[in-house]
């Protein structure tokens, strides 16, 4: 389960690099979930902890551990931000250490996101805070570029391919060359698919294939070309624009990252 990780996060506690804020981001909530309460567990040297499964009712109410887990549709308010910082301006109970964990933290409403960035800029040298999301582009830039991000996606790329449908094959092979073509082959590519398919249905398959790629190469290219996409995508759905000028939006932005 994610040995990478793992192997990174012992590290950082091993040399004395920890840093204030983590953000696990990603599908896999069973796994963020796991390896947050296993970290927090591990800087804290609570021994009587194994990892990865065992003892999280007990790993929650360590005295110098910090959690909460909004409900999927309710959002996070600056009153839970209040008392999470209220948390980390004591010093801590039995160690050298205070650890938050929020999950879901998608659901940060923007004054609380407010409060979690003026959070990180001001944290007391104690304190370690892991957001556990399902996006980077469900919170602030401003907040995802303060913390170190890991990420938690299908460790198996078989798992993700039988997934697909044969429809998303034949576009996935099209959108793989569209990225590896040169500028003059993109407009032909998608043309091939909109015979078949209205433009926002493309659209669609095209940030599903972005994501795919994204979960195993997650750099900052791939997650810019995803975010316009996810823009084009909008204005197909809630705006009259000409689907010509939404190719031509999507194909501009690949030409200039390429």
């Amino acid at each position: 389960m994610y040995p990478k990780i793992i192997d990174y996060l012992n590290n950082c506690i091993k040399s004395n690099t920890l840093s204030h804020a983590y953000i696990f981001y990603g599908p896999d909530e069973v796994s963020k979930r796991k390896i947050a309460f296993w970290f927090a567990n591990s800087i804290l040297k609570n021994k009587d902890e194994k990892f990865p499964a065992q003892g999280e009712a007990r790993q929650r109410w360590h005295p110098d551990i910090f959690s909460f887990k909004p409900e999927a549709s309710s959002d996070i308010t600056i009153g839970l931000i209040r008392q999470m910082k209220k948390f980390i301006s004591l010093s801590p109970y039995s160690g050298t250490h205070k650890v938050v964990i929020i999950e879901n933290a998608e659901n940060l409403n923007d004054y609380a996101q407010n409060a979690i960035l003026k959070t990180f800029e001001e944290a007391p040298v104690h304190a370690i805070i892991i957001l556990c999301v399902k996006t980077l582009d469900s919170i602030r830039e401003t907040i995802v570029s303060r913390g170190i991000k890991l990420p938690f996606w299908h460790s198996n790329e078989q798992k993700v391919v039988r997934l697909r449908s044969p429809q998303e094959e034949k576009s996935f092979s099209i959108f793989d060359k569209v990225v590896k073509s040169n500028s003059l082959e993109l407009f032909s590519s998608f043309e091939d698919l909109h015979s078949d398919n209205k433009a926002p249905a493309i659209f669609e398959l095209w940030i599903k294939f972005l994501r795919t790629k994204f979960i195993f190469n997650p750099d900052k290219k791939l997650f810019d070309l995803l975010k316009t996409s996810q823009g084009i995508y909008f204005k197909l759905n809630e705006t009259n624009i000409n689907p010509k000028l939404a190719y031509d939006e999507l194909l501009l932005n690949l030409q200039n990252k390429s």
